[in-house]
């Protein structure tokens, strides 16, 4: 963990107390029926290959920041944040350099629009000079009973779209033609069985990535494209894959 100096752990407690107010104000009108609030929930990931930190802001809240420590959360490359509330709606998700949270530091900036109850990932992706802002809608819903559910995300930015074959004892399931920033559905697999999975040039069908993996009944996975197929050598870049557990 790393701390910020005075002056920008100082903005941010600001902001967290702009965030709580807007708690208090806003709560009313985001009750259901029962009297329960309904927010939706974000996570992060910083998939540009061989970035440094970063921080990263919905609004005016900074989704790498810990209020209760005053600590700032690890976002470098294949750092990955809990989900945390984030008030329904339309949002505005900024990403800086690390400790520089003026417009001088901002890489990125996208708007996304958040439904009540719902849960959501935003991916930092693309290169180091560009980068960009992808977001997914995560359906966290429980897989069926002795199954899992796993999907695939192309984060790579200098490979080309991509077949992903997922292929158990019993069957064979594919995802095809996905580009960089795409993701596909979710899909069902049986859990504690191995399976191996290809990563295949979509064009050519020539296998770039393979690796084994058992799913545990239960459990939702994404498995992430990541690292530059043209790597020189760099094994911090490297081409394959991380898998998040939702």
């Amino acid at each position: 963990m790393r701390r910020f100096g005075e002056t920008v752990k100082s903005s941010r407690a600001v902001a967290i107390l702009i965030f709580a107010v807007g708690l208090v104000t806003l709560g009313g009108c985001l009750k259901d029926d029962n009297g329960v609030y309904q927010i939706s929930a974000v996570r992060a990931l910083n998939a540009v290959p061989g970035s440094d930190q970063l921080d990263i802001a919905l609004n005016e809240s900074w989704l790498n920041y810990v209020p209760e420590t005053g600590e700032v959360e690890d976002f470098a490359y294949r750092d990955t944040l809990a989900y945390k509330r984030a008030w329904p709606g339309a949002r505005t998700v900024r990403v800086f350099e690390r400790g520089n949270t003026t417009n001088s530091g901002l890489l990125a900036k996208e708007n996304a629009q958040f439904i009540p109850g719902q849960f959501y990932s935003l991916y930092v992706v693309g290169r180091e000079d560009d980068i960009e802002l992808v977001v997914t809608n995560d359906d966290l819903s429980a897989p069926e009973g002795g199954k899992a559910k796993i999907r695939c995300i192309h984060l790579s930015p200098d490979a080309p779209p991509l077949d992903f074959e997922i292929e158990g004892a019993g069957d064979v399931v594919m995802v095809t033609d996905q580009a960089f920033k795409e993701a596909s559905d979710f899909v069902a697999v049986d859990g504690g069985e191995a399976y191996t999975i290809r990563f295949e040039e979509h064009s050519s069908g020539n296998v770039v990535h393979t690796f084994e993996f058992t799913p545990k009944a239960g459990l939702i996975y994404s498995i992430w494209v990541r690292g530059l197929l043209e790597n020189e050598g760099d094994a911090a870049l490297e081409f394959g894959h991380d898998i998040i557990v939702h």
